[in-house]
């Protein structure tokens, strides 16, 4: 299941019900502290992933341990743990058999210092295979993050594991792929050299495969939620963002305003169009945001994950600003405008909702005759299940091309279905 950042608490007191002799609030008060918990929180959590007589308690605390942990990583909460302090709460981690709880290797890898990754690298070498999976996941979510997205030593420390020779197959298959994950292209020499078969050579093979995807142009539209890759926060530390790339250019998209999400209104992002140029230098991966994995890539210390179709819809429905249209004038806008439909278009999906936004991006840059006709293909004529406002759309831009009577036929369904306090409303009764 996906994580839900935003779901209410379970406990009204976590760090008390920690200790409650019910294993299943004891694991609710870690889920909790996941989400919520500070520093303070670790050493009880500690204890409990180190002592508890439950299997489910102890990994639920070592993950709740990690996910405070992944807080304060990256943007200007990395500094509110300084190295001394992180040295102590490793010193906590000390005794902890990894066979008996797995989670040891995702706290090691959010601990943000170096002995974090050498002890990760211990376990890739340990002789039992259960430990050897946990190291690897937790490699993963240490050079996922993006405060090492220019660490050229943990980068090299990595590929020159992957040459070890005592390291077992199994580990050897998850290691590649977990840097072909994170984007490390030096390692694919590395890689490519591992003596492997079965499933191992498949894994192997999948991961230069997918380090040659990288040499492709990065295409598509990126969602940046403001969390480091691997964070578990209900209030994101860096700034939101939305990208898209496509043959005509880049559309960047930065938030204005802090901790909101990018597709909450077109106010709250500013875009600019990028040449093909970057305003960093970037790394391309393919980790999971929720759910599933996906093409990714980092820049500036933010992570961008793929979007998904519904996020593109919104955010190219609040760039063309569509109730600030004048219908009666249409005119070539910015040059983002101007550039927006072309950049948007191969990435919105060919449904109405897809054809609506459209038509309001080609709207926005002045073509009315593209708008007409990508409003038409979105009209909820004969399609009483999808949402009016296509209609009220298609009927403004038809009233704008001299077709009145079929735009007040668009402009009455959109009455009969619209709801009783829409704003939009208003506006197609004065029209009709």
């Amino acid at each position: 299941m996906p994580f839900d950042h935003a779901a209410p608490a379970e406990t009204e007191k976590p760090r008390e019900t920690l200790r409650a002799r019910s294993i299943h609030r004891r694991c609710a008060a870690a889920r909790d502290l996941s989400r919520f918990g500070v520093p303070d929180d670790i050493p009880a959590l500690v204890k409990r992933a180190a002592t508890d007589r439950s299997p489910a308690v102890r990994l639920g605390a070592a993950g709740a341990v990690a996910d405070i942990l992944s807080r304060y990583r990256v943007g200007p909460r990395h500094g509110e743990l300084s190295d001394a302090q992180r040295q102590e709460i490793i010193a906590l981690f000390t005794g902890i058999d990894p066979s008996v709880n797995g989670g040891l290797f995702s706290m090691l890898a959010c601990i943000g210092i170096p002995e974090g990754y050498q002890r990760i690298a211990v376990g890739l070498r340990d002789p039992r295979g259960d430990v050897r999976l946990g190291a690897a996941i937790g490699m993963l979510r240490l050079c996922g993050s993006a405060a090492v997205q220019d660490d050229a030593e943990l980068e090299d420390a990595v590929v020159a594991l992957l040459k070890e020779r005592r390291l077992k197959p199994d580990a050897a298959a998850e290691m590649a792929w977990v840097a072909a994950r994170v984007g490390y292209v030096s390692a694919r020499a590395a890689i490519g050299a591992m003596a492997l078969t079965g499933a191992h050579a498949d894994l192997r093979d999948r991961a230069i495969e997918q380090l040659h995807d990288y040499e492709t142009p990065l295409r598509g539209a990126f969602l940046c939620d403001g969390r480091d890759a691997g964070e578990v926060t209900p209030t994101p530390a860096m700034p939101p963002g939305l990208a898209v790339f496509s043959e005509p250019g880049i559309l960047w998209g930065d938030a204005t305003k802090d901790n909101v999400a990018p597709t909450d209104g077109a106010a709250d992002l500013s875009y600019s169009f990028l040449d093909g140029v970057l305003p960093g230098g970037i790394r391309r991966m393919f980790i999971r945001r929720v759910g599933d994995a996906r093409s990714a890539f980092q820049c500036q210390g933010r992570t961008w994950y793929r979007a998904d179709g519904a996020d593109v819809v919104a955010a190219a429905t609040a760039l063309s600003r569509p109730d600030d249209l004048d219908w009666d004038g249409l005119a070539a806008g910015s040059p983002v405008d101007q550039r927006a439909p072309a950049i948007f278009d191969p990435w919105l999906p060919a449904d109405p909702s897809g054809d609506l936004a459209r038509g309001l991006l080609l709207a926005r840059a002045g073509a009315l005759s593209g708008a007409l006709e990508a409003l038409r293909a979105s009209s909820t004529a004969g399609k009483i299940k999808l949402p009016p406002e296509p209609d009220y759309f298609l009927g403004r831009a038809l009233l704008a091309s001299g077709q009145q009577d079929e735009g007040v036929m668009a402009l009455h369904r959109f009455l009969r279905r619209a709801r009783k306090h829409d704003p939009r409303r208003a506006v197609a009764e004065k029209l009709v």
